[in-house]
């Protein structure tokens, strides 16, 4: 079976948007921050193709993240034509995609000299996980993480 075109590039979406965590050096998990990141997100979203933008629906992503003190910041993030519409404290109900990880594994990409290289190990070993609601979006999850090329398109899109 061929992967929808916009399926594929909305999974591209929420690995981009967890790049764009990881690849800070200092990221404290709160709403004010939150949302401050996602307005950077929304700006440089923007740069992305006309084409690649118009192919996204409407996607709906949680991201829980367990902090060093062992609290989780839970945030849902309501995703409409590739910018960050909304976000919602405690998650958004049905999501379509659960990213899951820690801060100590964001902390590691961080920190990191190559970013990318950092991102893969943690994606790798479990660290950062990221769950499609169908075994479909899994495998096209799998996909798109094993390119280190969409891996660096996205590092330059952000932060070249």
């Amino acid at each position: 079976m061929q992967m929808p075109v916009r399926r594929h590039t909305i999974l591209s979406l929420a690995v981009l948007l967890m790049l764009s965590i990881s690849f800070t050096d200092a990221f404290s998990f709160d709403m004010p921050t939150t949302q401050k990141y996602v307005n950077v997100y929304n700006n440089q979203i923007d740069n992305v193709p006309a084409v690649i933008k118009s192919m996204l629906g409407s996607e709906k992503i949680n991201m829980i993240i367990t902090r060093e003190d062992g609290s989780v910041f839970r945030v849902g993030m309501d995703i409409v034509s590739a910018r960050i519409e909304r976000t919602v404290e405690g998650g958004i109900s049905d999501p379509t995609i659960i990213v899951t990880t820690t801060q100590s594994a964001l902390n590691e990409v961080g920190k990191s000299k190559d970013r990318i290289a950092a991102f893969k190990t943690q994606t790798d070993a479990g660290q950062i996980r990221f769950e499609g609601k169908s075994w479909l979006a899994d495998a096209k999850i799998k996909a798109v993480l094993s390119s280190t090329s969409f891996l660096q398109f996205g590092y330059d899109l952000f932060f070249g």
